[in-house]
This record gives C-alpha cells, structure tokens and sequence, in this order.
C-alpha cells in the first residue's frame, strides 16, 4: 500500500511540474508575443505644451499627438494648454514638458539668453520645422482704423500672456511709438469677442493663414485688414532680427483688397535635450512619414517638409539630426546639436 501511494506521488509531482511548464510558456508567448524581455516595447508618457485652448497650437498639438499615438509604439503624448512659446519653453527647461511649440523668434532668444528670455534656456532642442505664421492685424470696418497709427488711443488686443502675439504685439508698439489707451493681454478668440461687443477696438494674432479666427469673424463682421509700411517694416526688422517680413495675397480674406504687409514667424517643435536619441528619431520619422495625416489635421501643415530645417534658430536634437542624415537633409553647423561638437 505505501509502495503504491509513493509511485502516485511522484506521479502528481511529475504532472504538476509539467502542468507549471506548459504554463509558463503559455504566460511568455502571451505576453511577449514571440520575443524575449530585451525586445519588449518601452513605454514612453510624453507632455507637450501648446497653446490656450482653441488656438493653433493646440489643434496642431492634438492631431500630431494622435498620429504619434496610433504610429511610435508604445508612446504617449498629452497635449496641455499653456501660455504658448515661452511658457513651453521655460517648461521643458523645468523638467515638467517633454516637448512644445514655439517660434523661432522666441526660442532663439531662449536659447541665446536675449531679449525676453532672463538667461539662457539650454535644454530645448528643435526636433522639425512645423510652419510660418503671420501676425494678423486688424479691427472693424466701421471703426474709422486703417492703419497701425491710428492704435495711439484705442483699446487693443495684443493676445494671451507669453504667446507670440502678445510679445510681438507688445513689441511692435513699443519700436514704433505707439500709445494705445489700453493695453489686453487676453487670448484671441476673447479678443475677437471683444471685437464684436465693442470692447476691444482692434487687435494683434500671430497665425497662420489663413487664420481660423479670421475666417470665422469674417462671416458675422466686415474686417479691416492692417499692413505695415516698408518704413514701418524696417524698423520692426532693425529692433527685431530674429523676425521676417511676410505678405497675406489679396483676396486671401473676404474683405481683403491688396496684399498686406506683415512680421511673419517660423514655429518650431522642440523637444527636451533629456530626451533619448531613439525616442526623438522616431518621432520625427513618424511626422515626415505620415505628412498626409498632419495635412488632414490643419493646412499649415504644407510647411511640414525637411527642406525648411534651416528656419530654426535652436540646435536640433541629435535624434533629429539622425534622421535627417538618413534623408539627406544637410543641417547648418550653427544648428548642429552642441553635444556634438
């Protein structure tokens, strides 16, 4: 009896162990899907920071944000509303963005410790060049305002605090000695409610073009659309180097009768120099490779192309530079990554 007992123990142990066996490699085939631990996905949570909500950053963010979701596995963007350029930039040189928009205006004062920026903001590396926005100055038909003079005394709109139209707005005013009665730093589609309630007179947005917001003003109010002058331009251009000039065509807007002269600006996307090289390389393979989609997520995206690294004024990540060796793309040695020189 204790010898039969003895022989279904070890017959139990035996299945048991095979069972445990069959299990684990049941468990390793689930959940590795065929590969072993080193070739798992790494998983990466990434912030980046736009714009106030509504604005073009934001819709750009969230639809590129989409695209890297669905194509760079294992990644995870979060769009977050912020105050624009430099809120993301000072972000990202905290530790608390991964990646953000900005203009090149903006970002290459950062970088540079010049103009608004209080020191140098060295984390921030470009990654791609998104596109070119135009301010948009304008008012109301009926306002009697036509031209940038005639602020001196009204109530005006500059944008949100810390976005490129607020300190290009504020700046603008400044070189050209201007005196509004009243200053808004409040972002445009508040402004654009002004606009139309009567308090605000006239405004400033930096956008591109055509810009949403001016589309939809144009459909309830007659626009006046406001240019600078060459001379005007010129002293924007002297005060301001990191700015181009940029001209809106005729009949770009319903109420629109010549090309306009305007500051124009180059965005940027940029990313933490924390960032690994992988990681940024394919992020920015992705967005090249899935133009169409960016396209079918706003216009502007037209400008998405490898041929305009050369807009930016920050160093580019060596991620970035990864890939644009890999297309043939030459990038300038002043933007070349610093860690690689």
């Amino acid at each position: 009896m204790k010898s039969r007992l003895s022989k279904l123990f070890i017959i139990v142990v035996i299945l048991t162990l095979a069972l445990v066996g069959c299990s684990q490699n049941s468990t390793s085939e689930t959940t590795n899907s065929g590969t072993t631990d080193k070739e798992k996905v790494e998983e990466h949570r990434l912030l980046l920071g736009t714009s106030s909500q509504g604005g073009t950053y934001y819709v750009w963010g969230g639809g590129w944000a989409d695209i890297i979701g669905k194509n760079v596995p294992g990644t995870d963007v979060a769009v977050e509303v912020t105050g624009g350029p430099t809120a993301n930039i000072q972000l990202i040189e905290d530790g608390e963005m991964d990646l953000g928009f900005v203009t090149a205006w903006l970002g290459g004062e950062a970088y540079n410790g010049e103009g608004w920026a209080d020191k140098k903001y060295t984390k921030i590396r470009s990654i791609f060049p998104m596109y070119a926005s135009v301010m948009h100055i304008y008012s109301l038909k009926d306002s009697g305002i036509t031209s940038i003079s005639d602020f001196a005394g009204k109530n005006v709109s500059t944008g949100g605090p810390g976005s490129t139209s607020a300190e290009a707005g504020n700046g603008l005013l400044e070189v050209l000695g201007l005196k509004p009665a009243r200053v808004n730093a409040i972002p445009t589609n508040a402004a654009v409610d002004g606009l139309r309630d009567g308090t605000i007179d006239t405004g400033f947005a930096v956008t591109g073009v055509p810009g949403p917001f001016m589309l939809d003003l144009e459909t309830t109010h007659e626009v006046q659309h406001i240019g600078l002058t060459e001379e005007e331009m010129k002293k924007a251009l002297e005060k301001y180097p990191y700015w181009s000039e940029a001209t809106i065509p005729n009949g770009t807007y319903k109420h629109q009768e010549e090309d306009i002269l305007l500051p124009g600006f180059w965005n940027i996307a940029v990313a933490s120099s924390e960032l690994s090289e992988d990681l940024v390389y394919n992020l920015v393979k992705t967005t090249f490779e899935k133009h169409e989609d960016l396209l079918a997520v706003d216009p502007s995206a037209k400008e998405t192309l490898v041929e305009n690294v050369k807009y930016s004024t920050i160093p580019y990540h060596p991620g970035a530079v990864k890939y644009y060796k890999e297309v043939g793309v030459e990038i300038p040695d002043h933007l070349m990554p610093p860690e690689a020189q």
